[in-house]
């Protein structure tokens, strides 16, 4: 079977991934899946920009699922912040005196709902290194995929959700997005990994705080799953 490694994001626990990793694993998708063990504890404790226990996390459970399934590289699905982690660990380069060289490891990243820009003062550190180091979809030999839901659009005197969305957007994108869509969290903007293929699935929320289907739900497979192993479908 093939190999694919889930990666969750703040607060999520590997249970929040159980659902969705049963889905992966039968068929069409046919995946042996290796979900890392990341609770909610650990993130809450994971600060700008020191994310070196999860990197390493992830480091650890791609070799067990090299060494389980005898295969060569992974796909890697990341949601969330997750999906900037899995760009650290793809990387070459120093990061705070760990390098992870993930890239020969991975054929494709996939990230779900991940910013990839944010002016959030706990993740500003961590996403200027990114950008700076590993611009766009940086490794011609892994295939990057971003998918994000167009789900709330911003609106600072909507419902609850969408006043949310809104300062959330603006976090992310800067200032002029306040009306921007996405999923709740990440604005379309933001979820644009230059250079990699892009999927925009309408009604897809960041988390079931925000409504459903949320990207874990098996429901919502399908409308997003067909970038594993084939050529992704592009909306803007």
């Amino acid at each position: 079977m093939r190999p694919l490694v889930l990666l969750g994001g703040y607060l999520t626990r590997p249970g929040d991934f159980s659902a969705l990793a049963a889905a992966l694993a039968a068929p069409p998708y046919d995946f042996q899946v290796f979900t890392v063990p990341v609770g909610r504890v650990r993130w809450a404790f994971t600060r700008d920009y020191d994310f070196r226990p999860v990197v390493s996390r992830l480091r650890e459970t791609v070799q067990v699922a090299l060494e389980a399934t005898g295969a060569e590289r992974v796909t890697l699905v990341a949601y969330s912040v997750g999906g900037t982690a899995a760009r650290i660990y793809l990387g070459e380069q120093p990061y705070l005196g760990e390098v992870y060289g993930g890239r020969r490891y991975v054929e494709q990243l996939v990230t779900l709902g991940t910013p990839h820009t944010s002016l959030e003062r706990w993740t500003l550190k961590l996403y200027r290194y990114v950008n700076e180091t590993y611009p766009g979809a940086y490794y011609s030999e892994v295939r990057y995929t971003s998918v994000i839901g167009q789900a709330l659009q911003g609106r600072r005197n909507g419902r609850f959700v969408e006043r949310m969305a809104s300062d959330s957007y603006v976090m992310v994108s800067g200032s002029g997005h306040e009306n921007d869509w996405g999923d709740g969290v990440t604005s379309l903007v933001a979820a644009a990994l230059p250079g990699a293929e892009y999927l925009v699935v309408p009604g897809l929320y960041h988390s079931s705080f925000h409504g459903k289907p949320w990207y874990a739900d098996p429901a919502a497979l399908p409308r997003w799953g067909r970038v594993l192993g084939q050529p992704a479908l592009v909306a803007v």
